[in-house]
């Protein structure tokens, strides 16, 4: 989506819960500037519980007919292996493309071993960063995770 605004990404924090060995909780702070969109993806196989803030984000899940529209005060849900067709602002903006911007927490379940070896930027594989990864494997580069 080069056309379009990007999200920008604000770790919060990183616990270790003892009653999910193996498991960290990170939170992150996600934005969205007016007419945003963040490109197709999904979030390296953790679980995600999102709580919007302010503004509104039309989001698309896996085979969904349409997106949804959420608002503050609402949440979604990510299962493993969710694939995020659709993410975007949806607060009206202007004709010199001026509105609200959206944010929301996004609270993410992922192994400790997957967060070890990606890091954070390892949350947010795109499309794009999967086709490329396969490619280089079939190549017989590095593979994606």
């Amino acid at each position: 989506m080069p056309s379009r605004p990007r999200e920008t990404i604000t770790l919060l924090s990183h616990h270790h819960p003892p009653n999910i060995p193996g498991k960290s909780l990170v939170t992150l702070l996600v934005t969205l500037p007016p007419n945003a969109a963040t490109p197709p993806h999904t979030h390296g196989g953790a679980a995600v519980l999102a709580l919007m803030l302010r503004g509104a984000s039309r989001d698309q899940m896996n085979a969904e007919k349409e997106p949804t529209v959420r608002g503050a005060g609402e949440t979604f849900y990510e299962a493993p292996g969710c694939h995020h067709v659709k993410g975007e602002n949806a607060c009206e903006t202007d004709a010199e493309g001026e509105g609200d911007e959206t944010q929301f927490y996004a609270v993410f379940i992922v192994d400790d071993e997957y967060l070890a070896r990606e890091g954070y930027n390892g949350l947010l594989v795109l499309d794009a960063e999967v086709e490329v990864k396969g490619k280089k494997a079939e190549k017989g580069g590095e593979g994606g995770p």
